[in-house]
């Protein structure tokens, strides 16, 4: 039997985190969680996952581009996936989309929060499905939780 793939979820919104470990964990995946960028990144220093789900502003507006950009000049560390899961372009009212870049911005895909489970899934897998094989089965698409972020 294939192992699972492994997904650390970072975000300081706890009811978020866990409506998300929840989520992820009924479509197979094993989810670490951290609250804060540090904690983040040692935790994949640790467990060294498939995908890292990272917010932006925790601690500071900045800490989940730091995070990114720690995880990507980390040699051990430079092949893990991170997505960005993050409402920091509505919550600071900028005018424009980030965009993944090799140097600044060290992420595979960014994601602008809300959006809907199915969506997230989606999005999970397409970058996991890009990896090597591991048994990859598409997640049944899970009824929304109650509290859908």
């Amino acid at each position: 039997m294939a192992a699972s793939r492994k997904i650390v979820l970072v975000d300081d919104d706890r009811n978020f985190v866990e409506s998300n470990r929840e989520l992820l964990e009924a479509c197979g995946y094993d989810v670490f969680t951290a609250h804060d960028g540090p904690t983040g990144l040692e935790l994949v220093r640790q467990i060294h996952p498939d995908l890292v789900v990272l917010d932006v502003m925790m601690t500071t507006d900045t800490e989940g581009f730091e995070t990114a950009r720690a995880i990507a000049a980390d040699h051990a560390l430079r092949r893990t996936r991170v997505m960005l899961l993050t409402g920091v372009a509505n919550a600071m009212h900028l005018p424009f989309d980030f965009e993944p870049d090799a140097k600044w911005l060290p992420v595979a895909r960014i994601l602008e929060k809300p959006v809907s489970p199915s969506m997230f899934i989606a999005e999970i897998e397409k970058l996991l499905l890009n990896q090597p094989d591991q048994g990859d089965k598409p997640c049944p698409q899970p009824p929304p939780p109650a509290n859908a972020f």
